[in-house]
């Protein structure tokens, strides 16, 4: 594999970086996720919820997925049995989504494996302190309401 950074002819363009470093994560979630079957979109759901979002237009707008996408998603979710809908008492017309047990298994051990194995992989090219600048930097990229329900 040829490394870019030999080159500094080869000029990259920072949205697609941003867009290239984004599917790589992807790449590497589905990876650690394939002996389960579980993708990385639907692995950002389960997340999702872990985190607090119980409502489907909740995890569609911190996803930035589109509504219908989301709604097939989980319906593919709740019939694998990783969470289940249950009737909001404040708005019958509503649902909150919950983790199953196995859904919950899932994400704690992404918690406790997954996260630290797959950032690792993900900035293995980088010392420790290129790590925490482009953290630094990321953070100060992204608007405040991107970043604060994840804090």
């Amino acid at each position: 594999m040829t490394n870019t950074t030999d080159n500094p002819n080869i000029k990259l363009h920072l949205g697609l970086l941003i867009h290239l470093a984004n599917q790589f994560k992807d790449q590497l979630i589905n990876q650690y996720f394939s002996a389960t079957d579980i993708t990385a979109a639907q692995f950002k759901v389960l997340i999702s919820i872990y985190k607090g979002f119980t409502s489907p237009v909740e995890i569609s707008k911190n996803l930035l997925m589109d509504a219908g996408a989301m709604s097939r998603m989980i319906e593919r979710m709740v019939k694998r049995e990783l969470i289940v809908r249950n009737p909001n008492p404040d708005d019958k017309r509503q649902v909150i989504l919950a983790l199953t047990d196995k859904g919950r298994v899932i994400c704690d051990r992404f918690q406790n494996e997954a996260l630290a194995s797959i950032i690792g992989l993900l900035t293995a090219r980088l010392t420790a302190g290129e790590s925490r600048q482009l953290e630094a930097l990321l953070i100060k990229m992204l608007p405040d309401e991107a970043i604060q329900p994840h804090r």
